[in-house]
């Protein structure tokens, strides 16, 4: 398994016209985690993480008030080294670069 704390601080944080480019292309996108009342549970965050590793650019849906949307938003970014991009109404955005692939010969 790879390091996942190593890939973002070698990452350069993105520039509002980045987020806003990664913003226009999530907004096809369909959630691909819906987070309800229990909040942030270990198996949510696998599914964050096993999403970001696949995909890099995912979309979630919050069940919660905006405060409580707001301290999961600041929780994930922390906990699965991703950066949150924005998001409307109940849903956020996250991306996290992908590791390249090491080609094998």
């Amino acid at each position: 398994m790879f390091d996942v704390s190593r890939i973002m601080e070698d990452s350069i944080p993105l520039s509002s016209a980045e987020k806003k480019e990664l913003r226009g292309i999530a907004q096809r996108l369909k959630p691909h985690v819906h987070i309800g009342k229990q909040g942030l549970t270990l198996t949510v965050l696998n599914e964050i993480e096993t999403a970001l590793v696949k995909n890099g650019l995912i979309k979630l849906r919050f069940e919660a008030d905006r405060t409580t949307m707001k301290g999961y938003c600041t929780e994930i970014e922390q906990l699965r080294q991703c950066e949150y991009v924005g998001g409307v109404g109940k849903t956020g955005i996250f991306f996290r670069e992908m590791p390249e692939e090491e080609s094998t010969k």
